[in-house]
């Protein structure tokens, strides 16, 4: 694609400005099950989408494949596009702005296909020997992605960033009786050659085990502890209150509460696009837009709205370099990008120790389904574990916490240390809260 002609041209068609937006993935993924490989695909896509400003509206094209042959017939699409759209949302191309650029400090060793082979044949085989009461290895599975992000304007932007990812993931079933139990785990792998499989079939084999013999509670309040995984899924959907998006709309639940307090003071939350502890750091948004670090929560004290370019100047501001696709195709939306929950100095094993008695909640199910968005109502269905005098006493299951979530994040009794990004732009620490209402028997 001759990105300079495709600029030059659209002038001449009456575009006013124009966006070039290119992604290039090539993964590989192999799946081992059964005692054989089940599946090996390797992939290369190059995916390229067009933003067009024609008399200030925004007109937008997805394309597979950019064949300079194709460039008369599908700028002329767009700019029609652009002149009847009926839109009075602002739009706006991104010019050059200058910052200061990071790396990534993971250091990623593309394994063999042979080594890949092995680790999930031994991943499936040290699970089963583990214990008798795991029945079945329902994944092992290994995935890989490099990918780069281009972004050229009309207005002289060029961007090009890299990323790159390894994954292991591995499922099992246990049978305890006539119950049942599954569980997954996945783990980032920057070197397969030195990561330690034994630790990772541990961790994934108790956590399974852990959940057999669970019970359920009768119905009550009780002292909670959102484990590390269960707090980062609700926080993820809870997390597009801070959006310019929904702001403007008028339909967060924080819509009129920027500098005041909306959680406890032991919480503050931070999204940096830049973290270098992450796995996929980004110097620029998908519109070009240097990216920063923003406290959005000080201390309890919502302090920052999220922005994409367009919600910025809706609310007449400057965007906070929020603006992030979902993949080549999808709208440019305001999305976290390295987000969290500032992390206390107290391990999960001396929450319980402070709680004394009451439920850790470990797994969290109907997220979309039972979360009321506006009112931040949440009713949920979730298991996890009893501790008694600190202590972990027996598993639970079967039960539903339901709270209102901004009540719950003011009533914050600590904060744990545990957190861990692993593949997530999101993720918290484990909290302890006052209390929730659990429905049991």
């Amino acid at each position: 694609m001759n990105k300079e002609r495709w600029i030059e041209r659209a002038k001449e068609l009456g575009i006013d400005e124009l966006e070039i937006y290119e992604q290039l993935t090539e993964s590989r993924s192999l799946s081992w099950f059964g005692g054989k490989m089940d599946s090996f695909t390797t992939s290369r896509v190059l995916g390229t989408s067009l933003r067009a400003i024609v008399g200030g509206k925004q007109a937008e094209m997805a394309l597979e494949q950019a064949d300079d042959a194709q460039m008369d017939e599908i700028l002329s699409s767009l700019a029609e596009q652009g002149r009847i759209v009926s839109s009075s949302d602002p739009a706006a191309l991104r010019a050059p702005e200058k910052t200061d650029e990071v790396k990534s400090r993971k250091n990623f060793v593309k394994p063999s296909v042979e080594a890949i082979r092995e680790a999930l044949a031994a991943v499936e085989q040290k699970l089963l020997a583990f214990d008798e009461r795991i029945v079945q290895v329902t994944a092992a599975e290994w995935s890989e992605e490099a990918n780069v992000r281009r972004i050229t304007n009309s207005l002289g932007l060029r961007i090009e960033e890299k990323g790159m990812y390894q994954i292991i993931v591995a499922g099992a079933a246990a049978r305890q009786g006539e119950e049942i139990k599954t569980d997954y785990k996945v783990k980032v792998v920057e070197d397969l050659s030195t990561f330690d499989l034994d630790s990772f079939v541990k961790e994934l084999a108790e956590n399974l085990l852990g959940k057999l013999g669970g019970r359920t509670l009768p119905t009550g309040q009780y002292k909670i502890i959102l484990e590390k995984d269960a707090m980062t899924s609700l926080f993820a959907v809870m997390s597009s209150m801070f959006s310019g998006d929904m702001i403007n709309k008028g339909i967060s639940p924080v819509r009129d509460k920027l500098g005041q307090k909306i959680f406890s003071e032991r919480i503050t939350v931070v999204d940096d696009p830049k973290n270098t502890d992450t796995l996929d750091v980004a110097n620029y948004d998908d519109e070009g837009c240097p990216t920063r670090k923003k406290l959005i929560v000080e201390n309890g004290v919502f302090t920052t709205v999220l922005h994409s370019t367009k919600t910025a100047m809706a609310a007449g501001t400057e965007s906070t370099g929020n603006g992030f696709k979902g993949d080549y195709t999808a709208p440019v939306t305001v999305r976290p990008k390295n987000c969290m929950i500032v992390p206390g100095e107290k391990s999960l094993e001396e929450l319980c120790e402070e709680m004394g008695e009451g439920l850790v909640i470990t797994d969290l199910a109907g997220l979309h389904a039972g979360i009321d968005p506006v009112t931040t109502d949440f009713s949920l269905q979730c298991s996890g574990y009893f501790v008694k005098d600190g202590k972990k006493a027996f598993g639970v299951t079967l039960v539903t916490v339901a709270a209102n979530y901004l009540e719950l994040m003011k009533n914050v009794v600590a904060v744990g240390s545990d957190l861990e990004w692993s593949y997530r732009s999101i993720a918290c620490p484990s909290v302890l809260f006052t209390g929730a209402a659990i429905s049991g028997e």
